[in-house]
């Protein structure tokens, strides 16, 4: 089996665009509903896009006169690229930065940004780290500026292990469009990588970083969006 890591992004990003395009993890309804939230955002929206993977969100949720500025994060340069791609029809500014989130926002300048957005990726940092990801937020948003999250979360009273069994037997018994192989694959990444929160827990943390309006703005299943603002 290769071993390239063009190969590899490949082969796992084309397993993440299925999931996309059948609509899986509930990206349109998630959409739809943070794009309402941001029509009603000034134009001229600077912002910082944490686990930006590919950037094709941003056409969706985001007019091109709306985005004076773009900071977007990934670890896999490989969709850093294709993200330069997706942006250029914005005509806005962009930087591409290829480190962890957590560093990018702890070097990121204080007061910049109005939007902090991040999808599908705060999950995977343990409690003590989503705790920095919020504080630093908070230090790098303008006046009335907010976090919009998009991310997995445990129902409350629910704890990891009964969300790990419940999600994967989605994927194993409802994500038939994908191979037994890509299944396979998703449902090992899901048990190791994955340390969703409740919605309560997520609120507290936002609060503690000095985020006083919390507002559920969709959800699906275990799939949500979320908008935090001081």
């Amino acid at each position: 089996m290769s071993k390239n890591p063009i190969t590899i992004f490949r082969k796992t990003w084309g397993t993440y665009q299925k999931v996309i395009s059948h609509n899986l993890m509930y990206h349109r309804e998630i959409t739809a509903a943070v794009a309402t939230l941001l029509k009603s955002r000034p134009s001229s929206l600077r912002l910082l896009d944490l686990g930006c993977g590919d950037a094709s969100h941003v056409s969706k949720i985001l007019k091109p006169g709306q985005l004076a500025e773009y900071c977007g994060c990934d670890l896999s340069p490989y969709a850093l690229d294709v993200a330069r791609i997706n942006l250029e029809p914005f005509g806005s500014p962009v930087t591409m930065i290829c480190r962890d989130m957590l560093a990018v926002l702890r070097e990121a300048p204080a007061n910049h940004f109005d939007i902090v957005y991040s999808s599908y990726a705060l999950h995977h940092l343990n409690t003590d780290d989503k705790q920095t990801f919020f504080t630093e937020s908070r230090r790098v948003l303008r006046e009335n500026g907010g976090i919009i999250l998009v991310d997995v979360m445990r129902d409350e009273g629910q704890e990891r292990p009964e969300y790990l069994d419940g999600y994967n037997g989605t994927v194993r018994v409802e994500w038939d469009v994908l191979t037994r192989d890509e299944r396979d694959k998703v449902q090992k990444h899901i048990r190791n990588c994955d340390f969703p929160e409740s919605p309560s827990t997520l609120r507290k943390l936002a609060r503690n970083a000095g985020f006083k309006n919390c507002r559920k703005l969709e959800k699906r299943t275990w799939h949500e969006a979320w908008c935090f603002e001081a």
